[in-house]
């Protein structure tokens, strides 16, 4: 850095004396004094664009060098990408036949067990019917046989009323004494 404040120092110096001589006088500088003027000039300013722009331009280059490849990258990323986008819409007809072979399958499958479950219900709901009905048949033919027995006792006991006179009723009383009389007498005797 001092080395560039020295050399941009001498080239104001030399630039102004140039200029001092050609302001001052009347007369001409020579064109050697101009040229020498100019190519310190021009020096200076080489210098400056190497010592600056070297470093400047290379770090500039790197990062578009840097870039190109990332955008390159990018590219290759995008290229494969758009591939496998047309991949899958050339395989997509094929992709939609899968798939809809795939439904079939799930709904005849799920029919399948649809129609299982159904006639498992039928079979359950068949298998309940028979049982209620068995059992509403024993509970009819046990309410059968309670009222054919109470109305057969009741039959038997208006028989019994109808053939029931004061002497028939005489010789009943008169024969189970006689059988009460029976069963303890060997009792009395034992």
């Amino acid at each position: 850095m001092k080395r560039l404040a020295i050399l941009l120092f001498l080239i104001l110096c030399l630039s102004l004396t140039a200029f001092a001589n050609e302001a001052g006088g009347h007369h001409e500088v020579p064109v050697v004094y101009k040229w020498i003027n100019f190519g310190i000039l021009a020096a200076g300013l080489l210098f400056l664009a190497i010592r600056m722009g070297g470093p400047f331009f290379a770090e500039r280059a790197k990062e578009i060098t840097l870039a190109l490849d990332a955008a390159g990258r990018v590219k290759a990323e995008a290229e494969a990408q758009v591939a496998d986008i047309t991949r899958r819409i050339s395989n997509l007809d094929g992709e939609l036949e899968v798939l809809r072979a795939e439904a079939r399958q799930e709904m005849e499958k799920e029919r399948e067990r649809s129609r299982r479950e159904t006639d498992e219900l039928q079979a359950k709901m068949q298998a309940a019917a028979e049982q209620e009905v068995s059992s509403a048949v024993k509970h009819a033919e046990f309410e059968l046989r309670r009222v054919a027995s109470h109305l057969a006792l009741q039959l038997a006991e208006e028989k019994i009323r109808v053939r029931m006179n004061g002497q028939v009723q005489a010789g009943l009383v008169g024969g189970f004494v006689a059988n009460l009389n029976e069963q303890a007498r060997p009792e009395q005797r034992g």
